[in-house]
C-alpha cells in the first residue's frame, strides 16, 4: 500500500500553511508525493468548485468530494483536512494488496502522473 508523503497547493505552498483566499469559486492545483519505503512518485490534479450533478461521481462514501475526470475533482466547499482524508482513502483503496503495476494503473485513473507524457530521448 502506498501513502501520501506530502501535499502542496498551487506554487508548492505547504499544506499546513495554505489558506484559500477566494472560497466562492476556485480552481486549485494540488500536488501529491505518494510512495512507500522504496520510492515516491508525484501526482497532481485540480480541485474545482463548479459541482455538476450530471457528471460528478462520488468515489469515496461519506465525503463531499467528487470525481469528474482524470485530474479533476470537485467540491462545493473547500476544506483542506477533508481533502486530505479523501485523498488518503482514495490512495489506500486503490493500492492496498496491489502490486506496483496495479497501483500505478489505479492511481492513473484519477490523477496525472509526473511522467504521463514522457517520451524517452533516443539517440
Amino acid at each position: 500500500m502506498l501513502i501520501i508523503k506530502y501535499i502542496s497547493f498551487e506554487d508548492h505552498q505547504d499544506f499546513n500553511d495554505f489558506e484559500l483566499q477566494n472560497d466562492e469559486y476556485f480552481n486549485l492545483a494540488v500536488n501529491l508525493l505518494v510512495g512507500n519505503e522504496l520510492g515516491s512518485d508525484i501526482y497532481y490534479f485540480d480541485l474545482v468548485s463548479d459541482y455538476r450533478e450530471s457528471s460528478d461521481i462520488k468515489v469515496i462514501e461519506h465525503n463531499d468530494i467528487y470525481f469528474r475526470e482524470k485530474g479533476i475533482f470537485v467540491t462545493k466547499v473547500f476544506n483542506k483536512y477533508s481533502l486530505f482524508d479523501f485523498i488518503k482513502n482514495l490512495v489506500e483503496k486503490n493500492t492496498y494488496n496491489k502490486n506496483s503495476n496495479e497501483q500505478s494503473n489505479n492511481l492513473s485513473k484519477y490523477f496525472h502522473w509526473e511522467f504521463d507524457n514522457y517520451v524517452p530521448y533516443i539517440d
